[in-house]
């Protein structure tokens, strides 16, 4: 096992079960892992106990999908709906009717690393945005006009050009400030993604950047310097969006490829105002997401944009 510290001191087991663990403190928590370290006394002596969830097994799973599972509905807006089970200690996230492109995010594929030029994005990204049926996007503009979640909102700047709404993300219960997940989504609805952005947006973003991390610290106490906050390319969803995230958090999202800076972006745009229109961007894709598709579609039609995008197959 590994760890630091001298001595040749007999180690001290547990003989029987975990109540011989007299917590102290809980030392960290890691989320991501969901794993938990305390620290406490075993027989009189120091201890550091790791618990550790077990992953999902298939009798797991089928032993919650029953009718003596009742689950609590937290909020429901358009196709998504959030339960926490009374067994378990389970949150669900239920998406019904899904798409084809919610089943792929949800589902395990090989990963890809695209440099998208701009006349790649022109050629392939833009159309496949464009073609997206903007019914996608009712569940955005619920919460923009305060058909759903309106209770979950902690701040609002209304100005149609620069206003935004921010609330907790899904990701995030609450209970935790160190797994601070907030989302500001932008009022506007002409923004689509980074590049779509211009020097006209500069008000707009020092705005989303500002005031939403004063609303952060006034609501949770959380200051500037312990957030993240970043945009995503590609986004999940193609409406201006921005995340708002504990340093100390282990939520997804934000690797090289993926996540970029909003303090970078406002920089980057004022040191060129087209900049994201003329800019290589690269991010990672699955190779089961519809935008992947388009691309091999238009590298099979001799898209010459395409041939330094996705590694070729042999």
């Amino acid at each position: 096992m590994g760890g630091g510290g001298g001595g040749a001191a007999a180690g001290v087991e547990l003989s029987a079960n975990l109540g011989e663990f007299r917590l102290e403190k809980v030392l960290s928590k890691d989320e991501a892992g969901k794993k938990v370290y305390l620290l406490g006394e075993v027989g009189g002596a120091r201890a550091v106990l790791k618990l550790e969830r077990a992953g999902w097994s298939d009798a797991a799973i089928s032993g919650l999908l029953v009718p003596s599972t009742a689950v609590d509905k937290s909020f429901s807006n358009d196709v998504y709906s959030k339960y926490s089970a009374e067994r378990g200690g389970v949150v669900a996230d239920l998406t019904c009717p899904a798409t084809d492109k919610h089943v792929s995010k949800a589902t395990h594929h090989p990963m890809v690393l695209v440099e998208e030029t701009a006349e790649g994005y022109a050629a392939v990204t833009r159309p496949f945005i464009e073609a997206i049926p903007p019914s996608r996007l009712q569940w955005v503009y619920n919460i923009l006009e305060k058909k759903a979640e309106a209770e979950r909102l902690i701040y609002e700047d209304a100005d149609a050009e620069v206003g935004f709404v921010l609330m907790p993300d899904l990701k995030w219960d609450g209970a935790d400030s160190n797994a601070c997940y907030c989302l500001a989504i932008v009022h506007r609805h002409d923004v689509r993604s980074l590049r779509d952005l211009t020097a006209a947006h500069l008000p707009m973003l020092r705005g989303v950047l500002e005031k939403g991390r004063q609303a952060v610290e006034v609501k949770y106490g959380i200051p500037a310097d312990k957030l993240r906050v970043f945009v995503h390319y590609q986004p999940s969803y193609y409406h201006f969006h921005v995340h708002f995230v504990h340093v100390e958090a282990h939520a997804g999202g934000q690797a090289i490829g993926k996540a970029h800076l909003l303090s970078d972006v406002i920089t980057n745009l004022e040191l060129c105002p087209g900049y994201y229109q003329r800019a290589t961007l690269a991010y990672t894709l699955s190779e089961g997401d519809p935008l992947y598709n388009a691309w091999e579609a238009h590298r099979s039609a001799g898209g010459a944009e395409q041939q330094a995008a996705l590694p070729r197959k042999d």
